[in-house]
């Protein structure tokens, strides 16, 4: 997580052993700081078999103020037997040994948190945030099919190299939404930067406002 972090110019911090804003509780191993402080996203790591995951996250996102949750488990059986659950707009539960999974998938998941965090915290009348949201949703969508790939990876060996082309396929569709998502917010950010720097300016004369009409 310090290098995704590192990678997407966000900082990642060890929270597992420090009480967050809920009196006693240490719920959230991990906070994702993203854009400087804009957003939060918050890391549940756990070996158990873990029933209610979204009562679970729902205390961690309290706990450490995030938008968004991603909760990691080694194993299928403490996933319901899939990869990757989407628990809601900005919750997702997957599988990933760091001691033999690849980082892409998670970093493509932890990308497509961190612009549903961001989305979450931009401004609802903004221009463009829309859009940015349909492209999160499609990319969300998009994710599920990771489940039918690693299926068929699991009782198809000899179709490994075709089901790691699509899986690529999937990660580079989502981060293509997810870039599109982004340039979308861009625009909302803008927006947001505009209303501040006009704060406190006159009204314009009546010669200036007839050449802006």
């Amino acid at each position: 997580m310090q290098q995704i972090a590192t990678g997407l110019g966000d900082e990642y911090t060890d929270t597992s052993s420090v009480t967050g804003v809920i009196p006693r509780c240490r719920k959230g191993d991990g906070l994702l700081t993203v854009n400087g402080g804009d957003a939060h996203v918050v890391l549940e790591m756990t070996d158990s078999v873990r029933p209610a995951w979204n009562d679970y996250l729902d205390e961690a996102e309290r706990n450490r103020e995030a938008t968004a949750s991603l909760g990691l488990v080694r194993e299928l059986s403490q996933n319901a037997g899939q990869s990757i659950r989407v628990l809601g707009s900005r919750r997702i539960v997957m599988v990933f040994d760091p001691g033999q999974d690849d980082a892409g998938l998670l970093r493509t998941v932890v990308q497509l948190l961190r612009v549903g965090a961001i989305a979450a915290n931009s401004r609802r009348d903004s221009e463009g945030l829309e859009t940015a949201e349909e492209r999160i949703t499609e990319a969300r969508a998009m994710l599920n099919k990771v489940n039918v790939i690693r299926t068929a990876s699991g009782s198809i060996r000899k179709n490994a190299d075709k089901i790691e082309i699509e899986c690529d396929a999937v990660q580079t569709g989502v981060d293509r939404l997810l870039s599109q998502a982004l340039n979308a917010l861009a625009g909302v950010a803008l927006d947001v930067s505009d209303a501040g720097d006009n704060t406190g300016v006159g009204e314009p004369d009546s010669e200036s406002s007839a050449g802006v009409a």
